[in-house]
């Protein structure tokens, strides 16, 4: 089994085993690739936005991490993508730089997690 480390903030881990429960063993593999694809193009996104200031894209981004983090158990990722919505309609320049690593870090722990995340079986976290 593959180690975890970190686990995501304020990780709901009942929440997302449930997740994975309602679509039923032979979708979670579909399920998790997607997540995996999600959470990677909010990824690339997020930076893009934050590159070029484009206001628009942070705020369609964030929407997407909002859904993403609080459907996945990461309580944590689900406010500071919250607190990125904010900092993207208020054009704050200084909100965006400081929750942005921090948000990109707990992506990179969810994507962690979920492709340590066995199709079957027992999960290892």
């Amino acid at each position: 089994m593959q180690r975890i480390d970190p686990l995501p903030h304020r990780f709901d881990r009942d929440r997302f085993l449930r997740l994975i429960e309602l679509v039923g063993p032979e979708m979670a593999p579909t399920l998790l690739a997607q997540l995996v694809a999600d959470l990677g193009d909010c990824n690339r996104r997020m930076t893009a936005g934050c590159e070029t200031a484009d206001w628009a894209l942070l705020r369609e981004t964030s929407h997407d991490l909002i859904a993403l983090g609080g459907s996945c158990g990461a309580m944590e990722l689900q406010d500071l993508a919250q607190q990125l919505n904010s900092a993207a309609h208020e054009q704050d320049h200084g909100g965006l730089e400081r929750l942005a690593p921090v948000v990109a870090s707990q992506i990179t722990a969810l994507l962690a997690l979920i492709r340590a995340t066995p199709e079957t079986g027992p999960v290892p976290w």
